[in-house]
């Protein structure tokens, strides 16, 4: 993640394209339907971070949120009872449909810059490229292609996109880390049990030194997945094919990733919810409406102010119609 971001700040795309295009930018702001885009801070992605979690555990135990948490827990614990068989059929499915079972990237080129190294990677098969859907190097991508664009083009909403993308992903993904850190749950393709074993508060040494043994709840790809989604299409909303496109390759990959065991179908509805919640959260704090203009009034207005006259001082009357 750390590389896919300085490739942001260094390498930005142009994805967005013209047909994203929107009315140009003033020094008010760029009010596009009922919005207004103020021109991002460069460090918004990062500073509203802290406040994005804050906001989102206090939204999380309103009142008119009960029923999405309660679907969201009671889909958790019905998955949970079927994990086993969910996966042993995905994976026969895939074999049915000729779709490997990789979860790894092969590097095609790397580079060198002394503090770090840059490993360019990419799909070799039909099941990695499935899986390259989840990669964070996508929503970078995606995020660059906004700042590029908006940058260029002083475009304050493809700006604030791309602000977004970043900042909801890393909110998103500060939250799946906590989650994954404390549940502990094996992975399909290392698992020692059916469902895999839950070892709580796991020892963090041994988490890092077996990752795969401690980290499959919740989806950190599907959780970013969903935040970029989320933000471009609330951002975008003339453009309606973005959530059916992006909900469909969501799909894709959730079948992949129980395809090639990396996760259960129990760790997604979380995850999804957290990446839906932290988008919303980002674009509500990245645009304003629109300030309505005064309707203009009807009828009579009739006005008395005083005035002078040659021979002393009284009053007149206007009367204004419309």
């Amino acid at each position: 993640m750390l590389r896919a971001l300085v490739l942001l700040l260094v390498l930005p795309g142009l994805l967005a394209g013209p047909c994203m295009a929107g009315p140009a930018a003033s020094e008010q702001g760029q009010v596009i339907g009922d919005h207004s885009y103020a021109r991002p801070r460069w460090h918004h992605w990062l500073t509203r971070v802290p406040g994005d979690l804050k906001d989102y555990a206090k939204e999380s135990f309103r009142r008119e949120n009960a029923l999405a948490i309660s679907l969201v827990a009671l889909s958790t614990g019905l998955l949970i009872w079927k994990d086993q068989y969910v996966v042993d059929g995905a994976r026969k499915l895939g074999d049915r449909l000729h779709i490997s079972h990789s979860a790894n990237q092969r590097t095609f080129a790397s580079v060198d810059l002394g503090l770090t190294t840059f490993y360019f990677q990419g799909p070799y098969d039909s099941g990695s490229a499935l899986y390259f859907l989840g990669d964070g190097w996508i929503d970078m991508w995606f995020a660059g292609g906004f700042l590029g664009y908006g940058w260029l083009r002083s475009d304050n909403r493809a700006l604030q996109t791309s602000s977004q993308i970043v900042e909801s992903v890393l909110a998103s993904g500060a939250v799946v880390q906590v989650l994954k850190h404390t549940t502990g749950r094996e992975s399909p393709f290392v698992a020692t049990e059916d469902g895999g074993k839950w070892t709580p508060f796991p020892n963090q040494f041994e988490y890092h030194k077996r990752v795969p043994h401690y980290d499959a709840f919740p989806s950190g790809h599907l959780a970013a997945g969903m935040a970029a989604i989320t933000v471009m299409a609330e951002n975008y909303p003339e453009y309606r094919y973005i959530r059916p496109v992006g909900y469909t390759l969501m799909t894709l990959l959730s079948f992949q990733m129980l395809n090639n065991g990396v996760h259960w179908a129990s760790d997604y509805p979380l995850s999804v919810a957290l990446g839906y919640g932290f988008g919303k959260l980002a674009v509500r704090k990245g645009r304003s409406l629109k300030k309505p203009a005064k309707a203009a009034q009807g009828g009579m207005d009739l006005q008395w102010m005083p005035a002078a006259f040659p021979d002393g001082f009284g009053l007149k009357a206007r009367l204004r119609f419309g």
